[in-house]
């Protein structure tokens, strides 16, 4: 953002935030809507976690060219990523054992891609069996 306010006048960076802004927020409530956080308020929790995990990528994505001591950033990492990995079990554990969760509409439409999936890999193989069941 300092380079903005160098490189452009204020009513520029102004807009630019303002953009910026409106797209995160259209992308929060797009988040929250697919994890389920707008009807169960117990759901907010992964859809913060998820946009926690977005914006950490960004952020390490465009912040390469920072000169950061080699030990400090291999700590780092590997701290951030057994984090991510034990974060990603848990909500895993958390969902898998949650009754109703048919309500959130990311799980429902991964379970229609799944249906659709096998659908197709059943009549491409020539599987003759009743899969409605799926």
């Amino acid at each position: 953002m300092s380079r903005w306010l160098i490189n452009y006048t204020p009513q520029a960076t102004v807009v630019r935030l303002f953009t910026i802004s409106c797209a995160f927020a259209y992308l929060t409530s797009w988040i929250v809507y697919l994890t389920g956080g707008s009807q169960d308020p117990g759901l907010l929790l992964p859809a913060w976690i998820g946009i926690a995990t977005i914006l950490t990528t960004c952020y390490h994505f465009t912040q390469r060219k920072i000169k950061i001591r080699k030990e400090t950033f291999a700590s780092i990492s590997v701290f951030s990523i057994a984090s991510f990995i034990s974060m990603v079990a848990l909500l895993l554990h958390s969902h898998s054992t949650r009754v109703g969760q048919s309500h959130v509409p990311l799980v429902a439409l991964t379970k229609r891609v799944c249906q659709i999936a096998w659908r197709i890999v059943f009549s491409i193989l020539g599987v003759t069996r009743d899969i409605d069941g799926l």
